[in-house]
């Protein structure tokens, strides 16, 4: 599914905008790829809600249908978000500048 499946996915990505430059992580040892930028979801062409970095140049397809939870962590100062699909790591999200926003803390949990 190419986009939103709840109120709570479009709730979380809606208030991320606000968070300034994050860190995009995602990947399998041997091969991981960062994004930096302030993120916004928009849609593309073709219906789908997509994860755009900055101006959009640099975008992420998301399947919102396997984004089932989202934890909340720490990193040598950063924030991170880590989105699963059951046991499965999909992506993290890096806040630079600390920890996320205790309304970020507010939307974690359970997403579908």
């Amino acid at each position: 599914m190419r986009t939103f499946v709840s109120d709570k996915q479009k709730k979380l990505f809606s208030t991320l905008e606000s968070c300034g430059e994050l860190v995009f992580a995602c990947g399998s040892r041997g091969a991981v790829a960062n994004l930096v930028g302030v993120f916004k979801v928009r849609k593309n062409d073709h219906g789908d809600d997509q994860l755009d970095v900055g101006d959009g140049a640099c975008h992420v397809h998301i399947d919102w249908a396997r984004m089932k939870r989202v934890a909340l962590g720490e990193f040598h100062g950063e924030g991170v978000l880590s989105f699963y699909d059951g046991e499965e790591c999909l992506f993290k999200l890096y806040r630079m500048a600390g920890p996320f926003s205790s309304e970020i803390e507010g939307l974690l949990g359970d997403l579908i």
